[in-house]
């Protein structure tokens, strides 16, 4: 039996494993949420934008512009199979509280998704966030883009 679920976003543009036990969700604004019940209380969000740029190296660019506006978190570059993700940490305040927000950009010519996986700064060092993150890490790395009803290339 497999301990994984296959998400395929709608339009079928992208697709990846997530872990039976983590919740899927999408909220009114389209986003896709993914969180366990009684987890760690970190939440992944996915959001589906359009990418800026055109041409043949347009998600080059926007990883480019992604990079370089969250030059001052420390990004990073990540291969995962046939793409790349810039990763990036920042601390927010909302509403009183302190959160941690970790941040995975990939593109395509047309499209750039963004994961976010939130969680309250002072839980982000428990055992079980840890896990939480790591999981959301192995989501990543099974990330690919599918050719979906909404492609012209």
């Amino acid at each position: 039996m497999s301990t994984t679920k296959r998400f395929v976003s709608l339009h079928g543009f992208f697709a990846f494993d997530y872990p039976n036990h983590w919740v899927e969700e999408t909220d009114e604004a389209g986003h896709y949420i993914f969180y366990i019940n009684n987890g760690g209380k970190g939440a992944l969000r996915i959001l589906l934008l359009p990418n800026e740029f055109e041409g043949d190296d347009a998600a080059v660019k926007m990883l480019e512009e992604v990079y370089k506006q969250n030059k001052d978190f420390d990004p990073a570059l990540i291969a995962v199979g046939d793409n790349r993700f810039v990763s990036f940490v920042k601390e927010h305040d909302i509403n009183g509280g302190s959160f941690t927000v970790y941040y995975w950009a990939t593109a395509k010519y047309d499209k750039v998704v963004l994961y976010t996986f939130t969680a309250q700064t002072e839980l982000k060092a428990l055992p079980a966030l840890q896990q939480e993150k790591q999981e959301v890490e192995e989501m990543i790395s099974t990330f690919e883009f599918l050719s979906g009803e909404d492609h012209q290339h």
